[in-house]
C-alpha cells in the first residue's frame, strides 16, 4: 500500500499529513480499525479521518501513526509538538490530559470547546452511550474564577454530563476532581 507521497509505508501504521492546521488520513483498513476504537473523525464526504492534536501525538508517541509534513518529511513525536505548539498554546496540557485518560482505558473525544475540551467515555459504553464527562484541564497554580466554573457547571448539566476538572502538576501528574452543583432547597 503506498501513502500521501507514494513511498512505501509501515505495515502497522496509519499514515497521516499535517497540511497547515489539521492533521488527516485516508480513509483505510488501518485508519478504520483505530476510528472504531475511538481515534479520530470521518470527514463530511467520508473520505478522509480528522486527528485532535493530542490524539495524534498520542499515536505517534505509540508507534500506530506516522505524520508527514507538507514536504514529505516525517515528523517525529518533538517536531510535531514544536509544530502544534504554534497553533495551540495549551497543547502540552491537553496531551497530558489525553495520554492519562487513554492509558487508564477511558475512550476520550473532542469536547465542545477549549475550556471543556473532552468528552469521556464510560470504560465499554464508546458507540453504544453518550459521554458521561466533559473534562475542563487546568495547570496547577492557574485561577480560575468562581463563575467560569459556574459556567462550565452549566453547560455540562444542559448536556447531562458530569464535570471534571484535570489540574495537571508541575510534574506532568493529573489529579482530577468531580465538580457538582448542590441544591440546598429541598434538603
Amino acid at each position: 500500500m503506498k501513502d500521501f507521497e507514494g513511498s512505501q509505508m509501515d505495515d502497522d501504521k496509519v499514515v497521516a499529513r499535517f497540511t497547515g492546521d489539521r492533521i488527516e488520513a485516508e480513509k483505510n483498513e488501518r485508519s478504520g480499525k483505530l476510528l472504531s476504537r475511538g481515534y479520530g473523525s470521518e470527514d463530511p464526504e467520508g473520505r478522509l479521518i480528522i486527528y485532535s492534536y493530542p490524539e495524534a501525538l498520542y499515536l505517534v508517541e505509540n508507534g500506530r501513526m506516522k505524520v508527514l509534513a507538507d514536504d514529505g518529511s516525517e515528523l517525529d513525536f518533538n517536531q510535531l509538538l514544536e509544530a502544534l505548539k504554534q497553533l495551540d498554546e495549551n497543547i502540552w496540557r491537553d496531551y497530558v490530559v489525553y495520554r492519562d485518560l487513554r492509558e487508564r482505558r477511558y475512550v476520550v473525544r473532542d469536547g465542545v470547546n477549549q475550556e471543556l475540551r473532552f468528552r469521556v467515555f464510560e470504560r465499554g459504553k464508546y458507540g453504544k452511550e453518550p459521554a458521561k464527562y466533559l473534562v475542563a484541564p487546568v495547570m496547577e497554580g492557574r485561577n480560575v474564577l468562581v463563575e467560569r466554573l459556574l459556567e462550565w457547571l452549566s453547560a455540562c448539566r444542559k448536556m447531562r454530563k458530569e464535570l471534571v476538572i484535570a489540574v495537571v502538576d508541575r510534574r506532568n501528574e493529573v489529579i482530577y476532581y468531580k465538580a457538582t452543583l448542590v441544591d440546598l432547597r429541598n434538603v
